[in-house]
């Protein structure tokens, strides 16, 4: 902890604190990859039950099963976190903002090209390609009249790394009054989205965009806000460990409250209520799951789900398009006849195994890189931190 304020403050620092900055940060890197990972899974099923046609009322889509729809909001959640946890101690002050909007730019690119890709491939497999060639169907994007795929929830998480930088200043000198400027902005985003939902606001493209809609059901403010705190979970994690596990284990008990209030009849409290605390909830029973998992999980189980984590953006933009082959060789080969539970398990098992495989070549192609790179004579650069 001592080293890394060093580092963060700018001082001087010796190359046996680097080392183990390093290692820090090397560590918590593998139970981050196990946490995205995890995250992964969770999203895979998900879309490999709607792929299969499995009916909402069916046993899988219930409780007694993987949970459905927390996979895309802990993820943004967790991009905080890591800024917070990992990337403020791994990167000195001055390349923390460069390097997050460089960041920022590739998701964002990424964010388009995956949705355009994603949306056609839904067309094609209706068997009309025609909207592609008209401009409103492009312009649609942005008028939110064209639908978003998953792709959607790469822009609160691209706004969270830009908004990072500032975050990680705040969380750092003022913790407190930051958590609780983040708690009431959430409580009031989730008030003014039941209320304008009801008013003759509620078809208004900001209203929409902001707070109900966003792209492809990622409304932005709240998941901005999600992933700011997210930021501050990290970031307070340096400066006060234990208690930061207790406040973990008081979200872990406040999802168990949110659950059981999702039996009562609906009201607007408990909707505000769930709204407000729920990310943060279940961000922290899956980070209790990744982490067991991490130490107690089958050792030829856990390394394939950290490297699929490990290359999170890459396998989150590869998984439809291995569903959508899977789906459509199932369907060429005529075993869509089978039960939608069979369907279901092949198109999520064999999702899974394509991305394996693909986070495999992915890895080996680093490792032959970073071979060749660290095979060639160093010249140590003036711009350079660790050299300075």
């Amino acid at each position: 902890m001592e080293a890394g304020r060093a580092l963060r403050a700018g001082s001087a620092v010796n190359a046996p604190v680097i080392n183990r900055l390093n290692q820090m940060a090397t560590q918590r890197s593998k139970t981050l990859d196990v946490f995205r990972g995890l995250l992964f899974v969770l999203m895979a099923n998900t879309h490999a039950m709607t792929l299969a046609g499995l009916d909402g009322s069916h046993w899988l889509m219930g409780h007694l099963w993987l949970p459905n729809g927390w996979a895309t909001v802990v993820y943004v959640v967790l991009s905080g976190y890591g800024s917070g946890w990992i990337f403020s101690v791994r990167h000195p002050p001055a390349l923390q903002k460069p390097l997050l909007r460089r960041r920022s730019a590739v998701i964002l690119a990424v964010m388009v090209l995956s949705n355009s890709i994603f949306t056609m491939g839904v067309l094609a497999q209706q068997g009309d390609l025609s909207p592609v060639l008209t401009w409103g169907w492009w312009t649609g994007f942005i008028t939110l009249d064209t639908p978003w795929s998953i792709s959607g929830v790469l822009l609160p998480t691209a706004l969270v790394l830009l908004c990072a930088p500032t975050m990680l200043r705040l969380c750092r000198a003022l913790p407190y009054q930051t958590l609780a400027a983040l708690v009431l902005a959430q409580l009031a985003v989730a008030v003014s989205a039941q209320w304008l939902t009801a008013s003759v606001y509620a078809h208004h493209g900001a209203v929409r965009f902001f707070l109900t809609e966003g792209l492809g059901g990622f409304p932005v403010l709240p998941f901005v806000l999600n992933g700011c705190l997210g930021c501050w979970l990290g970031v307070y994690r340096q400066q006060n460990e234990p208690v930061w596990l207790y406040g973990i284990a008081f979200l872990l008990l406040l999802q168990l409250c949110m659950f059981a209030s999702s039996f009562a009849p609906p009201a607007l409290h408990w909707s505000v209520f769930r709204n407000t605390f729920g990310p943060a909830g279940k961000f922290a029973w899956l980070f209790l799951c990744a982490g067991m998992l991490a130490r107690l999980g089958p050792p030829r189980l856990v390394p394939p789900i950290a490297l699929i984590g490990k290359f999170a953006l890459a396998t989150f933009v590869a998984h439809r398009v291995f569903l959508q082959l899977l789906n459509a060789t199932i369907a060429g080969t005529g075993l869509d006849t089978l039960p939608a539970e069979l369907r279901y398990v092949a198109l999520w098992i064999g999702t899974l195994a394509l991305s394996w495989i693909l986070c495999k070549l992915l890895q080996r192609h680093y490792n032959r890189a970073a071979s060749a790179q660290l095979a060639r004579p160093k010249v140590p650069r003036k711009e350079d931190y660790f050299t300075q």
